[in-house]
């Protein structure tokens, strides 16, 4: 709902065989909460039409946004 109030499509890719990458091993409660709040973050912090990018590998969950200036103290807390 909150990409849909800021304009912001999700596009969800696979970068290897959907069977290779679900289902995620873990805490189905906790893996819920984290993907919900990376997502929420990502939007909240995004220009509105911008494309957020929800990528699924073998070993890593990333979720990207494109972001206005960040301030350099800040930089080398975001991987």
């Amino acid at each position: 709902m909150l990409a849909r109030e800021h304009l912001c499509p999700i596009l969800r890719q696979f970068n290897t065989d959907a069977a290779a990458v679900l289902p995620i091993c873990g805490d189905q409660t906790l893996l819920t909460v984290l993907i919900r709040n990376l997502l929420d973050n990502t939007i909240r912090y995004s220009p509105e039409h911008s494309i957020i990018d929800l990528t699924l590998d073998t070993n890593s969950i990333s979720i990207t946004n494109p972001c206005n200036n960040i301030v350099l103290e800040n930089l080398k807390h975001l991987h």
